[in-house]
């Protein structure tokens, strides 16, 4: 069966959804993710939405780390 549906969300969007992402420069590539940057919202691509949650996940893991190890030189002081 055919997929008649498909993309039917970026059909109305400027050039289908296709420009500059904001953040890697990459040309001509689907950016249809809303960001918050500096203030401003951007549309951003698919590569760079996923690089930013790894980074948020990645630093989140640092600070609950890095809690415990501060609140046990607390206790100990």
């Amino acid at each position: 069966m055919s997929k008649s549906h498909r993309g039917t969300g970026i059909r109305n969007d400027v050039n289908h959804g296709r420009g500059v992402c904001a953040i890697c420069g990459a040309k001509q590539i689907k950016v249809l993710y809303d960001q918050e940057i500096d203030g401003k919202k951007v549309k951003i691509c698919k590569l760079c939405k996923a690089h930013l949650k790894n980074q948020a996940r990645k630093d989140a893991k640092l600070a609950k780390s890095a809690a415990p190890a501060a609140t046990e030189a607390t206790a100990e002081a």
